[in-house]
C-alpha cells in the first residue's frame, strides 16, 4: 500500500501572486528555479508586461491584454512501500531437567507397652430410709344447708280486654268521569327545501415558461507550455502546444408547465326542514272527581278489668345433717432399698501402642528453565522514497496589446506570439 502526501498551497500561492503583481503594479515578475524573483518584461514607453500568448486573449481600456497559460510544474510525493526485512529475534524455550530431591516421611510403628488398668466393679447393699405416704380416712361432719319450699298466695293484677264495636267511619272515593274537549295538537311533516352553494375548484391549465440553463464549452487553442519553470513566459525553445479554454454558454429554453386557478362552481343541494302545525282535534279525556260516604267499620278497643292469680314464691329453710368429710393424714414407714457402689480393681495389660519415626528418602522431579535462542523472522518495514511528477497550473497573465513598443529585453519572439524573457544569470 503506498501513501501520497501532496502540497499544493505553496505551487497555488505563487501563481496568484504572480496575477496579482501583474494585473495591479503593470510588471509580470516570475521565480526562477533558483527562488529569486525577477521581472519577466518591461516597456519603458507603457509600463506593462511583455509576458503574453496567443488566443483567447482579452483587451483592456488601458491597453493590456490577459490570457490563461497553462504551465506544468514539478510535485514531489512521498511514496511509502513495504519492504520485507529480516531481523533477529531472541526466544526463550522452556526445558526440564531431572534432579533428584530429599523427602522426609513419617512411619508408623506398633510397639506392644504394658501397663496398669484400674477396671470397676459395681456391687449393691441394702439401706433402710423413710418414706412418707397419705392415708385417706371418713370423718362424719355436721353441717348447716338451705333449702327452699315452695307456697303459693293469691295477687291481684290487670288484664286488657278487647271489645270489638261496629261504627260508621266516612271515606273519600274518586271516581274518573269522562269529558271530551278540543285543543290543538302539533302535526309535524318534513319539507325539502332548495339550497345553491358556490365552491371554487383547481382547474389546471399549461403555461411556458421560459428557463435558462448554463453549459460550459471547451475550446481549443495553441499555447507554448514551460515544462519544469514556473515563470510568466515561456521560453522559445519550446514546441506550443494544445490549450483548452473552458466558457459558459446560456441557453433559454421555453419549457411547458401545469398551473392551476380557481374556478366558482355552484352546487343546488336539497335541505330537509321540519314544519309544525297546530291541529285542532277532539280529545275525550278521564277526570276525576271525590265524594265522601260513610262506611260501617269494625273496630276493636281495650278495656282494663281486674283479676286474681295464685303466684308460687320459694320459702328458704335452715336445718341441720351429718356428712361424711374425707382427710388425709402422713404416716411414715421404714423401707428397704438396693444402693449401687462402685469398688475399683488394679491390672496389668499389655496393649500395642503406635510410635513414629521420621525416615529420609531421596525423590525424583522435573525443574523446568529457560533456553534463550536466535529466530531469524521476516518483518515487513515501511519505507519512504520521494516521486516526482509533473502537473499542470492554469494561471491568467496581463500582457500590453500594443505592438510597437520596444522590447529591449526580448531576444526573439516564437511563432505562436510568446514572448520570451532573457534567462537569468544568477543561477546559469
Amino acid at each position: 500500500m503506498s501513501f501520497a502526501t501532496r502540497s499544493w498551497g505553496v505551487r497555488w500561492g505563487l501563481a496568484i501572486g504572480l496575477v496579482s503583481a501583474a494585473a495591479g503594479q503593470g510588471m509580470a515578475f516570475g521565480h526562477h528555479k533558483c527562488g529569486h524573483r525577477m521581472a519577466v518584461s518591461s516597456c519603458g514607453s507603457c509600463g506593462g508586461s511583455a509576458a503574453s500568448s496567443g488566443g483567447g486573449g482579452s483587451e483592456t481600456a488601458s491597453g493590456f491584454g490577459s490570457h490563461q497559460e497553462t504551465t506544468y510544474e514539478t510535485v514531489n510525493e512521498t511514496v511509502y512501500d513495504q519492504v520485507p526485512t529480516t531481523q533477529m529475534q531472541t526466544k526463550n524455550r522452556t526445558e526440564y531437567r531431572t534432579e533428584q530431591y530429599p523427602v522426609t516421611r513419617s512411619v508408623a510403628e506398633q510397639v506392644p507397652t504394658t501397663q496398669a488398668v484400674t477396671n470397676y466393679r459395681t456391687e449393691y447393699r441394702t439401706e433402710q430410709y423413710p418414706v412418707t405416704r397419705s392415708v385417706a380416712e371418713q370423718v362424719p361432719t355436721t353441717q348447716a344447708q338451705t333449702r327452699y319450699r315452695t307456697e303459693y298466695k293469691t295477687e291481684n293484677y290487670t288484664v286488657q280486654r278487647p271489645v270489638t264495636e261496629t261504627v260508621q267511619v266516612p271515606r273519600t272515593v274518586t271516581e274518573m268521569v269522562p269529558t271530551t274537549e278540543t285543543v290543538n295538537q302539533p302535526r309535524y311533516s318534513t319539507v325539502s327545501r332548495p339550497v345553491t352553494q358556490t365552491f371554487e375548484i383547481d382547474q389546471p391549465y399549461t403555461v411556458n415558461q421560459p428557463m435558462t440553463t448554463t453549459r460550459q464549452v471547451v475550446d481549443t487553442g495553441a499555447q507554448a507550455i514551460a515544462s519544469g519553470q514556473s515563470g510568466a513566459m515561456a521560453s522559445p525553445q519550446q514546441a506550443p502546444t494544445t490549450r483548452q479554454v473552458v466558457r459558459n454558454v446560456s441557453e433559454t429554453q421555453n419549457i411547458p408547465t401545469t398551473a392551476y386557478r380557481k374556478v366558482p362552481v355552484q352546487v343546488v343541494n336539497y335541505v330537509s326542514e321540519q314544519k309544525v302545525e297546530n291541529v285542532p282535534t277532539t280529545v275525550t279525556k278521564m277526570v276525576p272527581r271525590q265524594r265522601t260516604e260513610m262506611v260501617p267499620t269494625s273496630q276493636t278497643r281495650f278495656v282494663a278489668e281486674t283479676a286474681t292469680r295464685q303466684v308460687s314464691v320459694l320459702v328458704p329453710e335452715q336445718f341441720t345433717t351429718t356428712v361424711m368429710k374425707t382427710q388425709f393424714r402422713q404416716i411414715t414407714e421404714m423401707s428397704s432399698r438396693q444402693v449401687p457402689f462402685t469398688v475399683p480393681e488394679q491390672s496389668t495389660v499389655t496393649v500395642m501402642k503406635t510410635q513414629y519415626r521420621q525416615v529420609t528418602e531421596l525423590g525424583t522431579r522435573q525443574v523446568p528453565f529457560t533456553v534463550s535462542e536466535q529466530v531469524p523472522v521476516t518483518v515487513m518495514t515501511t519505507v519512504p522514497r520521494q516521486v516526482s511528477r509533473q502537473v499542470p497550473v492554469t494561471r491568467t497573465v496581463t500582457t500590453p496589446t500594443s505592438s510597437s513598443a520596444p522590447m529591449a529585453s526580448m531576444s526573439s519572439t516564437p511563432a505562436g506570439g510568446v514572448m520570451t524573457p532573457p534567462a537569468p544569470t544568477c543561477c546559469q
